[in-house]
């Protein structure tokens, strides 16, 4: 059964919606659009400020975690949440790429671990996601890539 965290309060829902959500998808159109115009421009690059916006909000917001410590408002109630935690925990002791990389990176996985908590459609998405995955054959992360042995960014 769904436990309530801050991520299912209706400030946040209201707040993840209007301020994150609704902008996200609402930019993704107008930058996809096939619209070469002048106008066309200019709406894709208001709508890519508004995207930044949103993500940049995606910070603002209480990191995902494992436990409900003292001061701490993240935590996270899925099984599945937790795993991806855990994943991004691991990715980060692992991958040292550029402060703004690993800014978008860590607000789009936390962002991600949120709407995998409260969200039940999304939940599905990326559960179903990973099992289609999981039945492919993947390639190791270094296949057909000569420049592996210069790479500083990851660390084992």
């Amino acid at each position: 059964m769904e436990q309530s965290t801050i991520y299912s309060t209706i400030p946040m829902q209201i707040f993840m919606m209007n301020s994150i959500k609704k902008p996200i998808l609402e930019a993704m159109e107008i930058i996809f659009e096939q619209d070469d115009s002048k106008l066309g421009k200019l709406k894709k690059v208001r709508a890519a400020r508004r995207l930044w916006k949103a993500v940049h909000l995606i910070s603002k917001m209480p990191e995902p975690s494992l436990e409900a410590k003292e001061g701490e408002s993240g935590y996270c109630w899925h099984p599945n949440s937790h795993n991806l935690i855990i994943l991004r925990n691991w990715l980060f002791e692992r991958c040292f790429l550029s402060k703004q990389r690993m800014g978008l990176i860590r607000r789009l996985m936390n962002f991600v671990i949120i709407l995998n908590d409260f969200d039940p459609p999304w939940r599905w998405v990326i559960d179903s996601v990973k099992d289609e995955a999981l039945k492919m054959k993947w390639e190791s992360r270094g296949y057909e890539d000569v420049r592996t042995e210069s790479y500083n960014w990851w660390r084992e």
